[in-house]
């Protein structure tokens, strides 16, 4: 059976009760239970760190992180996650119980650990649509794990009730010659939450690029393609804090850069986002965060503090609704829902009134006029990012 046969296959067995699987796909790794519907986002906005040790996991609560996602290589998972416990950091990370393959082989384990109450969601394989060994392109082909294959585990893993998490390439997410696969991976009929990770400053691309006739940062854009393809599954959003290889062609990110990038993924939907702080060369370090990004990192943590329940639905889970005012060039008269470049802005209804997000992508100041928002001429900084209820908030310098 070709991939997109058998995609289309699982798609449509996709309610069939667990117990009939064997006489659909024979070999996989069968599940006996009720299938579930797709699960909400988080309560809280998810601030996390990636693949942090035990001896850092002091730091990062104290910078203002409250979830690590995944183990870092060579820990114990009982120690590691005794460490996330005590300083009450939440996981995500794969669960004891599974096989090299992510294959359920120990019920009990596996419902013993993601029972912990820190056990936020259950991390499936990272970037499945890199090459496999020998592949030639990003092809069903030659992919290292098919949206099939995932389909197959995370039927299994999805019985144990926590949400399941999978990280994707960002730079095949809004690669426009890769919707097709990419789009497939995004609409698994058993995958909950989804997460993409783009380092432009780091690898020396443009923080905002042009597609999809709109400008956005690459994590705007990762998240839009992903909220559609997805039919609006909760998004994560990666954050590069380092130049992590000494030889690649990219640079240091700046604190305005850094802002850019997360205030430009709240604006698209994000509900976390995600640090990579690591260093490959010349030496390896798992957290080479410059001194000025922590600094401004704890900003940033004290800003979403301070609005983190217009953002989430604490009782529901997931981003609460808001309208996204994407950020259009063009000499004429922009559409509804739009701003002129370099404005991108998102508005979200509250008790209090409407909640106001604007980003200025470009590295040089600005203006914006938006009458609706009865806005004159308002003068940004350099990617700056304006919030609030009212034209006051929002003109402020």
């Amino acid at each position: 059976m070709n991939e997109t046969r058998r995609r289309d296959v699982l798609k449509a067995i996709a309610s069939l009760p667990l117990a009939n699987l064997g006489s659909w796909l024979g070999g996989m790794n069968a599940v006996h239970g009720a299938e579930r519907s797709l699960l909400p986002g988080p309560s809280f906005f998810v601030l996390g760190a990636y693949q942090q040790p035990v001896e850092n996991m002091a730091h990062w609560k104290a910078l203002g992180v409250n979830t690590i996602f995944t183990m870092n290589s060579g820990a114990d998972r009982a120690e590691w996650t005794k460490e996330a416990v005590k300083y009450g950091l939440y996981m995500v990370r794969d669960p004891a119980g599974v096989d090299g393959d992510y294959l359920l082989t120990d019920l009990a384990s596996f419902k013993a650990d993601i029972a912990n109450p820190y056990f936020l969601a259950v991390a499936m394989v990272d970037e499945p649509s890199n090459l496999k060994q020998g592949g030639q392109g990003i092809t069903y082909e030659d992919v290292s794990v098919t949206p099939a294959q995932v389909d197959s585990v995370a039927r299994a893993l999805s019985r144990g009730g926590k949400p399941l998490w999978i990280n994707h390439v960002g730079n095949h997410v809004t690669n426009i010659y890769l919707e097709k696969i990419m789009s497939d991976y995004a609409d698994s009929p058993y995958i909950d939450w989804l997460g993409h990770d783009c380092y432009p400053i780091a690898s020396g691309s443009d923080l905002v690029i042009d597609i999809d006739d709109y400008a956005s940062t690459q994590q705007g854009h990762a998240i839009d393609r992903l909220l559609l393809w997805s039919g609006g599954r909760p998004q994560f959003s990666f954050i590069g804090l380092t130049k992590y290889d000494a030889s690649s062609p990219g640079r240091k990110t700046t604190p305005s850069e850094f802002r850019a990038q997360a205030w430009s993924s709240i604006i698209h939907g994000a509900v976390g986002i995600i640090y990579f702080p690591f260093m490959f060369s010349p030496e390896f370090s798992y957290d080479a965060t410059p001194e000025d990004l922590q600094q401004e990192l704890l900003a940033f943590h004290s800003e979403i503090d301070k609005i983190e329940d217009i953002l989430v639905d604490k009782v529901k889970g997931g981003r609460r609704p808001y309208t996204l005012l994407k950020s259009v060039r063009t000499t004429e008269k922009h559409p509804d829902g739009a701003l002129p470049f370099p404005f991108e802005a998102s508005a979200i209804p509250t008790n209090p009134g409407e909640y106001r997000i604007i980003q200025n992508l470009s590295p040089e100041p600005a203006e914006l006029t938006y009458e609706a928002w009865g806005l004159n001429k308002v003068k940004f900084q350099s990617y700056e990012c304006k919030r609030g209820f009212t034209v006051a908030d929002l003109t402020k310098s």
